[in-house]
């Protein structure tokens, strides 16, 4: 009987172990608005890293929600937001939960 090396090798598979990489975007860098932008640009779904080091995956619907809605505030308001946003997760959840609100409406 053949070991399954040895099967693997008579039916033409490689018998090496091969590493397959998933594609994933890592974005560590720069502040939570410019994280997602580069998410809403990509249209792939990734994490954003916040100073308090914690981080939470993001899909590019909800990335381009928030960023439509910053875009939309002045530049008082824009700096709170960014400021709040790059905190810490309690802060990042509700300018996430104010802009699915603010585009619902």
């Amino acid at each position: 009987m053949k070991t399954f090396k040895e099967f693997r090798e008579s039916i033409g598979y490689s018998t090496k172990l091969e590493v397959v990489e998933r594609e994933k975007i890592e974005i560590f860098e720069g502040d939570v608005i410019d994280q997602l932008r580069k998410i809403a640009k990509s249209k792939k779904e990734a994490d954003v890293t916040l100073k308090s080091g914690s981080s939470h995956k993001i899909d590019p619907a909800s990335a381009k929600q928030i960023i439509k809605t910053f875009d939309s505030l002045n530049s008082s308001k824009q700096k709170k937001v960014r400021k709040d946003m790059n905190k810490d997760t309690k802060g990042f959840m509700t300018i996430m939960d104010f802009a699915q609100e603010n585009v619902q409406r």
